[in-house]
């Protein structure tokens, strides 16, 4: 496992899992209307996946409600199964970079180096495929971070230039919800 950053570990909520990742090297910082742009199109992105996450649940005692409590679920597997087949036909049509074990934060990224990885204080936009049912990126530009050498290997933490503090909410419930998801399939699996 990559270990969060250290300014970070105590003091908020972290998603380490892999995810697809790739970056570009960008010569300046994007302007403040692209930074703009950017944040604008992430939250859109994270709050579509938060629209798709969102399933037919309980419904009480109410029996009206019970009638139609099935046929909803139903309805909504239905749903759900097109949606992720629709989606994994557009992955297949667009180039996904590949899986990169990471850690990710409201404010970082951090994820193994290798020979390709950018030198420490380079400018970068991240491409970051949060769900491949939904295979677009929240797009980010970030600083590399001069990391010290770690037992495990090294590592390469990228700092998100100047998220808003919306962007930054949606993160953290992005992260909340693989957290609760990641706890569910454990427990799942510890009772089979």
């Amino acid at each position: 496992m990559i270990p969060p950053p250290p300014d970070l570990a105590a003091n908020s909520l972290v998603f380490a899992g892999r995810l697809p990742l790739t970056w570009r090297e960008l010569p300046a910082l994007p302007d403040d209307f692209e930074l703009r742009e950017m944040d604008r199109a992430n939250l859109q992105n994270l709050n579509t996946l938060f629209a798709l996450d969102i399933h037919a649940g309980d419904f009480g005692d109410d029996p009206t409600a019970l009638a139609n409590a099935s046929e909803l679920k139903r309805l909504d597997f239905k749903v759900s199964l097109l949606l992720e087949l629709v989606g994994q036909l557009f992955a297949r049509q667009q180039n996904i970079p590949p899986e990169r074990l990471l850690t990710l934060t409201v404010n970082s990224l951090t994820w193994p180096a290798n020979a390709e990885s950018p030198p420490p204080g380079a400018l970068l936009r991240l491409e970051l495929y949060c769900n491949l049912s939904y295979p677009r990126p929240l797009l980010i530009p970030a600083q590399v971070a001069q990391t010290p050498p770690d037992p495990a290997g090294r590592f390469l933490q990228a700092h998100f230039y100047a998220p808003s503090l919306s962007l930054q909410e949606a993160l953290e419930r992005y992260i909340f919800l693989q957290h609760r998801r990641a706890i569910a399939s454990s427990r799942r699996h510890a009772v089979r």
